[in-house]
């Protein structure tokens, strides 16, 4: 079993991990810990538990009163009181159903393991959380919410899911803004192919409503650097479509090609206002809840 945090947020330690909602406390847990905090201390706190103090945390959270009557060191543990809405939206096409040699899981088994991770951090934070799903059409709709087994519905959503179809970016988000009435953050997983000028301006349109918006990329390390060392085929899982070629000749032009690409999503989302991470399948979930945790404390 993993015994760092490091561990606990690879991959290739996760995906092998069923249930959702464990995959995701295994590693926000793991990533808190690692950061020596659980929750966010600000205005507008209410008590929630007590922990053992880790070395490094600010002693203004020490309980002095406990450590008088038992001589023993614990930290008051807070939940922020808020509003916020946190949404994730997640893509759920057939290009995501691809997993090279060198990963350890899809771009879409990867893709729902961040959602999983962000929902649960944003609902332990007392954030109403909500989940979108979308390939060619809507697949799975949980409005932001705190109710009673709120997690439990997204979790199960995320569950339920598998990557089929072309991604309907624009006929999904457009309908999508309409209920955006109220400040929160709204995080887009996808691998954003062959959108690089639409999802910058689709995304916008969440900013015009007052919303910090995320966008994560997930793409497999194959698709950066074209591995493969002999004729191969390729096929387009959305359209069927195929075409054989010999890596080494096209390498050059399908890596310019692949740095053209995201140079532009990354100044088309930098224009939108809108925060931009690159994943690869193989990078730490650590990346994706660092970037959710930076608008968080904004």
């Amino acid at each position: 079993m993993p015994t760092t945090v490091k561990d606990l947020l690879d991959p290739a330690h996760l995906t092998q991990i069923a249930n959702m909602q464990l995959l995701a406390r295994t590693a926000v847990e793991g990533f808190l810990s690692g950061m020596h905090r659980s929750v966010f201390h600000g205005f507008g706190t209410e008590f929630l538990q007590y922990r053992n103090y880790s070395p490094g945390e600010d002693l203004k959270y020490l309980d002095w009163k406990v450590l008088a009557r038992s001589d023993r060191l614990y930290t008051k543990v807070y939940q922020e009181e808020t509003n916020m809405n946190v949404t994730v939206l997640l893509d759920c096409s057939g290009s995501l159903d691809y997993a090279g040699d060198r990963a350890p899981c899809s771009k879409f088994r990867y893709a729902a393991m961040i959602a999983a991770c962000i929902a649960y951090l944003a609902g332990r934070q007392g954030d109403n959380v909500g989940l979108f799903a979308y390939s060619d059409e809507l697949l799975e709709a949980v409005e932001p919410g705190h109710r009673s087994g709120q997690l439990s519905r997204v979790m199960h959503s995320l569950a339920r899911l598998k990557p089929h179809g072309a991604a309907a970016h624009q006929r999904t988000l457009d309908n999508l803004t309409h209920p955006f009435k109220h400040r929160g953050i709204v995080v887009l997983i996808s691998d954003m192919l062959e959108a690089e000028h639409e999802l910058p301006r689709l995304l916008r349109n969440f900013r015009y409503r007052h919303c910090d918006v995320i966008a994560l990329q997930v793409l497999d390390p194959d698709e950066l650097d074209l591995p493969q060392p002999k004729v191969t085929r390729f096929q387009d899982i959305e359209a069927g479509k195929e075409v054989v070629a010999w890596p080494s000749s096209v390498r050059e032009q399908y890596t310019r090609r692949m740095d053209e690409f995201l140079a532009t999503l990354k100044t088309g989302f930098f224009k939108s206002q809108v925060d931009y991470l690159r994943l690869q399948t193989t990078d730490s979930l650590g990346l994706a809840l660092a970037q959710y945790l930076h608008h968080r404390t904004l």
